[in-house]
């Protein structure tokens, strides 16, 4: 592969660098895949910016602004309590209802990215692929997509990208190219009060890729061709798309072509050749556009439609303002064949800091509607708050420099928490941080059976889930607490932890119960 497109590779997790708004993860523009990471080099960010975690914080739109009902309330220390304790209903499992392989009964695993994010992002080596590939179904961002091939023949294999703007990777244009090509594609910033500039719109995308009004149709045929024709000469069978916000997230200028970011700048609009304004999207930076909003489900429906009819698949990387069962983000989900769910159920480790109630009722709820529409449901559960892999997480001590390394407390949690929410159409990544490699475990690899039904919810905190070989609980709370186990079972923790009954249970704390018959 070209050493421009390695070098990309390598600081794709610095699409994710950049605050949306003074106090603003969902990564790149505040929402896309990943936690802010150096350039090649060790070059430091542009000047007046501030970093933020990748998907799953993501910035609050401006209210009254959204064309549909608002976002999801803030989670809080102290959880609300739910307001039944009856089950809650879990659609049948059936064999393969997404892109997935059927997951039911056991670990379906993802790779984020193929790069060490602890050792200076060097790419993973083609054997550590090959040695990890066989365990996984999909890799998000493949840098050697001939490895992974090679590894798990028929695995999903993605490339990355943004909506935004144009891939330089791919289509080889530099900004000299689109002014004398195409100048009215090209996106620019307004001011705080609306005015139009000269100041290149800016996605936090530390690539010379220019900006482009992607809510144009010739813009989108154009991404659309080249995409398919790079997907298919590089050996991947999908398209991972990154930022698929809800909210106008574009800044100005663009310190990638020499000038500053200006703060409350947002992306807005285009010069005709004859030097005209037209505006495209209005403001203020990270409002929730309908514009805006308008332009980027059309992409992503466009895009999937193009993908499909080349044979080819979509993986949305997609920052949750709203609720499910908001209008925008069912029509969303209607239009892409997997999502990342990058907040996952650690929040970059605060879910042992009272976020473990929120985190996993906001879970269940998007991986119910996302696999019941048949879309795949990738976790991405990053086990540090830090972004430097040396910061304290949740007065752990240091962050763990290997996947290994995971303490069993904190791995327990990632998989007790994705067994509640699998219905057969779910994966998911554990990693002190994101790029990691996986390092697999032996318990990845254990099978606990068809679920019982539905979960149910003991004493407003407690999430219990039965299988045919386990049983899983979950604590949420913010305190400790004691689950009686069922009585005539042996029980035996997945990760080798200590069993008793009543089982104990610490704050936000997960075990998955290994046992027999666990429906009787």
């Amino acid at each position: 592969m070209q050493k421009s497109v390695f070098l990309r590779y390598l600081a794709f997790a610095a699409i994710a660098l950049f605050s949306i708004t003074a106090s603003a993860c969902g990564g790149g523009g505040g929402g896309g895949s990943t936690p802010p990471v150096a350039p090649p080099g060790g070059a430091p960010p542009p000047t007046g910016s501030t970093p933020t975690p990748g998907p799953g914080a993501t910035p609050t739109p401006t209210p009254g602004i959204t064309p549909t009902p608002g976002p999801t309330a803030t989670p809080v220390r102290t959880p609300t309590p739910m307001p039944t304790q009856t089950p809650t209903p879990v659609p049948p499992t059936t064999s393969s209802i997404t892109i997935l392989p059927d997951t039911t009964g056991r670990f379906g695993l993802t790779q984020i990215f193929d790069w060490d994010g602890a050792k200076s992002h060097a790419p993973l080596t083609t054997s550590q692929i090959e040695s990890e590939a066989p365990h996984e179904d999909s890799v998000w961002g493949a840098f050697n997509p001939g490895a992974w091939n090679a590894g798990h023949p028929g695995m999903i294999v993605s490339r990355y990208t943004l909506p935004v703007e144009d891939d330089n990777s791919m289509s080889g244009h530099d900004l000299n190219w689109w002014q004398s090509n195409h100048p009215d594609w090209i996106l620019y910033a307004c001011d705080p009060n609306n005015n139009p500039t000269k100041q290149l719109a800016w996605s936090t995308s530390y690539f010379p890729d220019v900006p482009l009004d992607f809510s144009n149709p010739q813009v989108v045929q154009f991404q659309i061709d080249e995409i398919i024709k790079y997907l298919k000469a590089n050996g991947y069978n999908t398209l991972a798309v990154d930022n698929t916000d809800l909210v106008n997230y574009l800044h100005g200028g663009n310190p990638l072509f020499g000038q500053q970011l200006i703060s409350g700048y947002y992306g807005c609009g285009t010069y005709d050749t004859s030097g005209n304004f037209h505006r495209v999207f209005g403001g203020p930076l990270n409002a929730a556009d309908p514009a805006f909003i308008s332009a980027m489900i059309n992409w992503v429906r466009t895009v999937e439609s193009a993908l499909h009819n080349a044979g080819l698949k979509l993986v949305i990387n997609h920052p949750l303002y709203n609720s499910p069962s908001n209008a925008n983000e069912q029509q969303m989900l209607a239009a892409t064949d997997a999502m990342v769910y990058e907040r996952g159920l650690t929040d970059y480790g605060k879910y042992m800091s009272g976020e473990a109630y929120s985190l996993v009722t906001n879970a269940m709820s998007w991986a119910t509607a996302a696999q019941t529409h048949h879309v795949a449901f990738l976790v991405t559960d990053y086990l540090c708050s830090g972004w430097n892999g040396t910061a304290a997480w949740n007065n752990n001590g240091p962050c763990p420099s290997d996947p290994s390394q995971i303490p069993a407390p904190q791995a327990d949690w990632a998989l007790a928490t994705y067994a509640l929410l699998n219905l057969g159409g779910a994966d998911v990544y554990i990693s002190p941080q994101v790029g990691q490699m996986m390092s697999y475990r032996p318990e990845y690899s254990t099978t606990y059976g068809q679920p019982c039904g539905s979960y149910s919810v003991q004493n407003t905190y407690v999430f219990v889930r039965k299988f045919q070989g386990a049983l899983v609980v979950v604590n949420t709370a913010t305190t400790a607490t004691s689950y009686p186990l069922p009585s005539g079972h042996t029980y035996r923790d997945i990760e080798g932890r200590a069993v008793s009954n009543p089982l104990s249970l610490g704050p936000a704390d997960g075990y998955v119960l290994l046992t027999s018959n666990g429906c009787s």
